[in-house]
């Protein structure tokens, strides 16, 4: 059963007027009227020396009507007194101890809940747990500011990341030993991998070339030098059965495969890049008119006199720098 956390109001100490206990007697040095200097509240100081020295005398033990009369209230407070001193002790103890061991120690203990920061005396000197008795799990709800980490041997630190890793699933938001290289190793990314400077870092080098990339949908890359290719570049081709308006939109396409009964015109091709080229097949039975002029407008096609691509007829056709395109022939 889990301990309960104490709450402010269990320590509340209540005011003199809500305590139930009342002093049996106020002692008063002023002259007092009552017969003999006493009333039901008050007795002279005269009375307290008396009853103070028939205290010391033994009276109370001595008298046998006293202690005949009186015994059973003499004995309980007796009994009450043991307890008021085990409280002094404790209280002058824990107040000793706050004042001269604002640190202590201890050496072993059972905390249910703490409801106050743990806080060592001493920055960088005392441990949580040790190699050979370890705490089970870490729960942080806020931010673990720690120097370095050891993983089961996988050393990391602000700057560096070192060891090896059979599953990472989080963003390294540090470089690795300072992007100098290091070493690591990544079985498993399940994140994106991002550099922080676009154009700026290498994923391997001249002399040290990674085997094999494995890409499953598209590669965007701006050039590509040296080696040579073992296969052909698979082109990006694209069936169509219809044709909207009058332009061909090549910015995501190289080879245009269409399959229309009725004939249509191209006006203009949008290129991706200068020095694209595309192919136009067609294998439908509508003819393809490609409108050609000597003085184009912009994605435009060039020629003499307009182009018809008839039925298994195929054409290829490459744009300049103005974004104006020709047959290759």
């Amino acid at each position: 059963m889990a301990r309960e956390e104490r709450k402010k109001e269990d320590l509340f100490i209540k005011p003199k007027e809500q305590r139930r206990t009342r002093k049996l007697f106020v002692t008063s040095s002023i002259k007092m009227n009552e017969k003999k200097g006493v009333s039901k509240t008050t007795i002279s100081s005269s009375v307290f020396t008396k009853m103070s020295q028939s205290f010391a005398d033994g009276n109370h033990l001595i008298d046998n009507n006293i202690r005949e009369t009186q015994g059973a209230v003499m004995y309980m407070l007796q009994e009450m007194q043991s307890d008021l001193d085990d409280v002094y002790n404790e209280v002058s103890a824990s107040a000793f101890q706050a004042s001269f061991f604002p640190f202590a120690r201890i050496d072993s203990g059972s905390f249910g809940v703490i409801s106050s920061s743990l806080v060592p005396n001493k920055d960088s000197k005392y441990d949580l747990g040790s190699s050979g008795n370890e705490w089970n799990n870490l729960y942080v709800d806020g931010t673990a500011y720690i120097d370095s980490l050891d993983l089961n041997g996988s050393n990391i630190t602000p700057t560096s990341i070192s060891g090896s890793f059979t599953s990472l699933s989080a963003s390294i938001a540090t470089d690795i030993n300072n992007a100098g290289g290091g070493n690591a190793d990544f079985s498993k990314v399940g994140e994106s991998i991002i550099p922080t400077t676009d154009n700026k870092m290498d994923l391997g080098s001249s002399a040290k070339e990674f085997k094999d990339l494995y890409i499953d949908v598209t590669a965007y890359i701006d050039s590509i030098a040296g080696g040579s290719l073992t296969k052909p570049i698979r082109t990006v081709l694209s069936q169509l059965t219809k044709m909207k308006g009058t332009t061909l939109d090549a910015s995501t396409t190289d080879v245009f495969e269409f399959n229309i009964a009725k004939a249509f015109t191209i006006d203009l091709i949008t290129p991706m890049f200068a020095g694209q080229e595309i192919t136009i097949m067609n294998i439908g039975s509508g003819a393809i008119t490609i409108t050609r002029s000597t003085s184009p407008k912009q994605t435009g096609i060039f020629g003499k006199a307009n182009l018809t691509i008839g039925q298994h007829e195929a054409y290829k056709f490459i744009v300049n720098q103005n974004q104006l395109w020709y047959v290759i022939s």
